[in-house]
């Protein structure tokens, strides 16, 4: 979403195979078996297959209201946990809610909010406080990111990993934070974009041990509107509302071993 999409480039590796064989032998005649029990088969044969469809859309029908469900549940909570917030009064921020991510907050309303995916399925979204005439966009990304195995117990070295990267683009400042209770880690550093550089704030919260939630927030460092920018983003990580007790329902019913 920031610096050009550079930030959260992905690659997509395509993959093709083809497959080719020569017959250098006769091939052996099937033997042959009685008109009725070709038939019989046959029709079982088509009964199974006509039987498909149905035990698809069952199946798919299952997990759909499954998910629905749960969406229901985490957006019940978040409704619950929100009304404490004083963010409720103000008229400059209107809140925000993606039950698929048990998350809410609430966002700046002259902001501009992409997040038809996160609405849809549980995609990533984008809260973009302005667009550069250089394509470039300025605001806030959310993602949710799959913890690589060899990191799910061993959260240090997973934080270790990240800083090495990053010390290779420019010089990176780690912190605690706590965002919705839950604690998690800052990543504070600048990365050239051209003639100009950007400030990036990058905020790691570990949901469940599989399920880490992202947050890249990005200002170039030259901006006459940096302070407001930094102000607002501040205001939006504190009104994080994070459905912590449906996160681990879902961990527990789906993923935990």
């Amino acid at each position: 979403m920031v610096a050009r999409k550079t930030v959260k480039a992905q690659k997509k590796d395509r993959l093709v195979e083809a497959a080719a064989e020569a017959e250098s032998k006769p091939r052996e005649q099937p033997t042959s078996q009685p008109a009725s029990k070709s038939r019989g088969k046959s029709t079982v044969l088509i009964a199974a297959i006509g039987a498909l469809p149905a035990c698809l859309t069952a199946v798919l029908g299952y997990l759909q209201g499954s998910k629905s469900t749960d969406a229901a549940k985490a957006e019940a909570e978040l409704s619950a946990k929100n009304i404490t917030l004083q963010f409720s009064e103000n008229p400059n921020f209107k809140r925000l809610s993606y039950p698929n991510y048990g998350l809410s907050l609430f966002a700046p309303v002259s902001w501009t909010m992409e997040d038809s995916p996160a609405r849809l399925a549980g995609g990533e979204f984008n809260l973009v406080q302005r667009y550069e005439d250089t394509k470039g966009a300025v605001g806030m990304n959310f993602r949710l990111r799959p913890v690589q195995p060899n990191y799910i117990n061993d959260p240090a070295s997973q934080v270790k990993n990240q800083l090495d990267v990053l010390e290779k683009i420019s010089a990176v400042q780690v912190g605690d934070v706590s965002i919705s209770g839950m604690t998690g880690k800052l990543f504070d550093y600048e990365t050239p974009t051209g003639a100009r550089k950007m400030r990036i704030k990058l905020y790691w919260v570990r949901l469940v041990p599989d399920v880490q939630l992202q947050i890249i927030c990005a200002e170039y460092t030259d901006s006459k509107g940096a302070t407001e920018f930094w102000r607002d983003v501040d205001q939006v990580l504190s009104s994080i509302v994070i459905a912590q007790d449906s996160w681990q329902v879902r961990y527990k019913n789906g993923f935990a071993k």
